[in-house]
């Protein structure tokens, strides 16, 4: 019940306590989720998508999806038997994307301002609960010199860094105190604080040591960067794109065989997708019990070291060869070549359809693991939409085109005393 309403959910592009109204309002949602008979009560608790993406993951997502293409027979069949005795069949296209998440574009003053901010709120939390008298903190220094810097219309480079060392200092300090006044209390009095805080707590003092390493040292760069405390597994993902060089989120290996969309690889670190070529061959024999018979991939995959994976493995891959070009290029070749280019773009389109349409470039899921099966369901969503279309097209078949036909003939007959019917369309229709 709860995977139909998360295909609602992002068909329909909502949130999880809309999602549950709308789905008590519509019967048709209600049989699409198994219900007997409509109900005017709310079908679950919209917290339940919590715990649901907590549990599932993109692979229980890759498992319906093959489940799709083995019920509309289009799994790939066996085409031939290489010399090592593998079976082949099939095309296996792949490609790699970023699925943005929604998070504020992070600044240093800004993950400043909020590691400030978290470090009153925990002493306010922790003084409200056992009514002990709250330290004084630099917190309205801090926020001053944030306020100042925000409302200044032109920030230059000389008050932008003497912002950030205000904060810093002032964090620093705020740090060392929260520390000296948890430690002079009982540690049973610790127990106020939330799993999710100690969670904030510890990203907000990793933050603190990248921040102020990179102010001494005048670089802007560091390893595994803080982007969001809230989030801290986010990191700044390059990637050059016209639309923005720098995206964030989580970086995606796909792969589609006829027509359906498999998440191979989430990661929410930045990685160079050619090593995915592997493992994508040994997950597409484990799904479908044989290797593809060719690979369209872009230039990016086919590295010297993968192109030698591919001919070991007897897979046909039409691209661009290394080295220098040839004087005289083969036209079958070039007409191969020319063709898959062609037909990868399907790849394409899909990650710009399952971003606009069905939001896997909006993940709201605030942990690694459930905006993982964010991604999945976004995906999933998308193949079970071709799996419906593919179905009334299929039902149209069987009803017979002349049943077609006369449908139309008799709506074009109904509409003859109010707009004459042109002769050259009755005629083109017969």
């Amino acid at each position: 019940m709860v995977v139909e309403a998360l295909i609602v959910k992002h068909v329909e592009k909502l949130s999880d306590e809309k999602t549950i109204q709308a789905i008590q309002e519509n019967p048709y949602m209600q049989y699409l989720l198994g219900l007997e008979k409509f109900t005017e009560k709310p079908v679950f608790v919209p917290e339940l998508f919590v715990l649901v993406r907590k549990r599932l993951d993109h692979d229980f997502f890759n498992m319906l999806t093959l489940m799709l293409a083995e019920t509309d027979g289009s799994k790939p069949k066996k085409e031939h038997t290489d010399e090592d005795g593998n079976d082949h069949g099939g095309t296996m296209k792949i490609d790699a994307t970023c699925c943005d998440a929604e998070v504020r574009y992070p600044t240093d003053s800004n993950l400043l301002e909020d590691g400030s901010r978290l470090i009153d709120r925990l002493l306010d939390k922790f003084c409200a609960r056992h009514k002990v008298k709250k330290p004084q903190t630099h917190r309205t220094e801090a926020r001053q010199a944030f306020i100042g810097l925000i409302k200044k219309k032109r920030k230059g480079k000389k008050f932008i860094d003497k912002t950030k060392l205000i904060q810093i200092r002032c964090l620093q300090a705020d740090f060392q105190l929260f520390l000296d006044f948890l430690g002079k209390q009982s540690s049973t009095l610790l127990a106020c604080f939330s799993r999710h805080d100690y969670k904030c707590l510890q990203a907000a003092f990793k933050m603190y040591e990248q921040q102020k390493m990179m102010f001494e040292q005048n670089v802007r760069r560091c390893a595994d960067r803080i982007i969001s405390i809230y989030q801290p597994h986010l990191r700044p993902i390059v990637r050059g794109k016209a639309k923005a060089t720098v995206e964030f989120g989580a970086k995606i290996g796909a792969s589609i065989v006829s027509g359906y969309t498999y998440v191979d690889h989430v990661s929410w670190d930045a990685y160079n997708e050619s090593s995915d070529l592997g493992m994508q061959l040994e997950l597409y024999k484990k799904r479908f019990g044989m290797l593809p018979r060719e690979v369209q991939a872009d230039k990016l995959y086919l590295g010297k070291e993968n192109r030698k994976h591919i001919k070991s493995c007897h897979v046909n891959c039409y691209n661009r060869p290394l080295g220098r070009p040839p004087k005289e290029e083969n036209d079958t070749h070039a007409e191969d070549k020319k063709r898959d280019i062609g037909k990868r773009n399907e790849i394409e389109g899909t990650f710009g359809t399952t971003k606009r349409v069905y939001r896997a470039n909006d993940i709201r899921a605030k942990l690694d693991q459930t905006a993982d099966t964010w991604i999945g369901a976004c995906f999933f969503a998308k193949n079970i939409m071709k799996f419906l279309r593919g179905f009334l097209c299929l039902i149209f078949e069987k009803s017979g085109l002349e049943t077609f036909q006369k449908r139309i003939m008799s709506i074009f007959d109904s509409m003859e005393a109010v707009l004459p019917t042109p002769q050259g369309c009755m005629k083109e229709i017969n």
